[in-house]
C-alpha cells in the first residue's frame, strides 16, 4: 500500500538589507509638554567656535544639560556644545545675534559660519518620525526629541567644519609636495613649514576627540524608544561615512606631516654635518700653517 506524506510548504520572504536601526518605530514615549508651540519651524547648526566654556554662560534659561539647551527669550531654543557647535530652533535674527555675542566671550578658537547645516522641522502626531525630503517629522516638539535632532545636526555641522579645514590642509601641502618632487628642496620657510606641519598634527586630533561622532547620544540610554528616529537621522546625514571618508584624509595629511618632518630632519643633519666637515677643514688648515708656516 503506498503511503502518502502531506509535506507543507515552506514560505520564505527574505527581509531586504537596510542599516541597521531604521526599521525600528520610534515607542510610545510618557509625554513631555512641548517647547515650541508651532506646528513648522527652522532648525540650523552653526560651528561659532572651536571650544565653549558654557559652565560660566549665565542669562538664560536653562532647559536641559546633556546636551546644554537654553530658551533665548522670543520662543526660540538653542542647544550648545563644548566642541563649538550651536543648533538653534525657531530662533529669530536678534535673538541669534544676542545669543552669539554672547557665546563671543566665552569662546576659543576661530568657527566657521560656512559650515552651516538647516533644516525645517514639520510637528505632526500621526507622522511617522524621521527625515521626509526637506523636513524632519517628529511627533511632538518635546525637550528630548529636539535635543536628539541637535545632535545630530551638530555632528553634521562639526564634520562639515572638518572637511572645510581638511581641504585647506590640503592646498597648503601640495605646494610642498611639489617642491619636493621637482627639485627635492623646500621653497618654503622653516617657520612656515613648521606652521603647516602643526596644522596637520592638530587636524587628526579634532574628529574623534572633541564631538565623537559615531558615540550614541546619552539620551538613548534613558530613552530607548527614540533610537528609530536617531538611526533614520543618522542615516539621512551619513554621519558614518562621512566621517570614515574625513578620517582617511587626516591620515594622509598625518603622512604627509611625518614625510615633512623626516625631510626637514634630514636636512638639518645633512647641513650639520656639512659645517662639521668645514669646521675640521679649517682647523687642519691652520694647524698646518703654524707647523710649515714658521
Amino acid at each position: 500500500m503506498d503511503s502518502h506524506v502531506d509535506r507543507k510548504q515552506i514560505r520564505w520572504n527574505p527581509r531586504p538589507r537596510t542599516r541597521a536601526g531604521l526599521h525600528l518605530k520610534t515607542e510610545k514615549l510618557p509625554y513631555q509638554r512641548p517647547v515650541i508651540s508651532q506646528p513648522q519651524f527652522t532648525a540650523s547648526a552653526i560651528m561659532v567656535a572651536e571650544r565653549m566654556d558654557l559652565r560660566s554662560l549665565s542669562g538664560f534659561e536653562i532647559i536641559a544639560k546633556s546636551p546644554y539647551m537654553v530658551k533665548l527669550g522670543g520662543g526660540g531654543i538653542a542647544a550648545l556644545f563644548r566642541y563649538g557647535a550651536v543648533v538653534l530652533f525657531n530662533a529669530s535674527s536678534d535673538e541669534k545675534t544676542r545669543l552669539l555675542n554672547t557665546l563671543a566671550a566665552h569662546s576659543s578658537g576661530p568657527g566657521d559660519i560656512g559650515a552651516e547645516e538647516v533644516a525645517m522641522i514639520h510637528v505632526g502626531p500621526d507622522d511617522e518620525e524621521g527625515p521626509s525630503g526637506q523636513y524632519i517629522k517628529i511627533k511632538n516638539a518635546d525637550r528630548l526629541r529636539l535635543q536628539l535632532i541637535a545632535e545630530v545636526m551638530a555632528k553634521a555641522t562639526m564634520l562639515s567644519f572638518q572637511e572645510r579645514r581638511a581641504s585647506r590642509d590640503f592646498d597648503r601641502s601640495e605646494p610642498l609636495a611639489r617642491d619636493l618632487a621637482e627639485d627635492g628642496r623646500f621653497s618654503a620657510k622653516p617657520a612656515e613649514l613648521l606652521k603647516a606641519v602643526g596644522n596637520m598634527l592638530l587636524a587628526e586630533n579634532r574628529l574623534n576627540g572633541r564631538a565623537g561622532v559615531l558615540d550614541r547620544p546619552d539620551l538613548l540610554w534613558d530613552n530607548p524608544g527614540l533610537s528609530g528616529l536617531y538611526a533614520r537621522l543618522e542615516g539621512d546625514y551619513e554621519l558614518h561615512d562621512r566621517a570614515a571618508a574625513l578620517d582617511r584624509k587626516l591620515t594622509t595629511l598625518s603622512h604627509t606631516s611625518e614625510t615633512l618632518v623626516e625631510t626637514m630632519r634630514y636636512h638639518s643633519s645633512h647641513r650639520l654635518e656639512t659645517a662639521i666637515f668645514l669646521l675640521i677643514f679649517v682647523e687642519l688648515c691652520l694647524g698646518l700653517y703654524g707647523h710649515f708656516g714658521h
